[in-house]
C-alpha cells in the first residue's frame, strides 16, 4: 500500500465535501504550504473561489 502525501489527503477532503456530503460553499481558504497548481486546477474546475498567500519565492517577477 502507497502511503499517501499530504496534498492527496486535501484533495480527497475537497472532493468528498463536494461530492458526498454536498455542503454548499463558494470559497477555499488555504495556507500558501498548499498553494501548488495542482491543488488550485482542482479548486478551480470545481468553479470555486480559492484564497492563499503566496510566498514571495512562489510569485513570478
Amino acid at each position: 500500500m502507497t502511503k499517501k502525501r499530504e496534498f492527496d489527503h486535501v484533495e480527497d477532503m475537497i472532493c468528498n465535501v463536494v461530492n458526498q456530503k454536498k455542503l454548499p460553499f463558494k470559497t477555499v481558504l488555504m495556507d500558501s504550504w498548499y498553494a501548488t497548481k495542482r491543488l488550485m486546477a482542482l479548486i478551480d474546475n470545481l468553479e470555486k473561489i480559492y484564497y492563499c498567500p503566496l510566498k514571495i519565492n512562489r510569485a513570478r517577477r
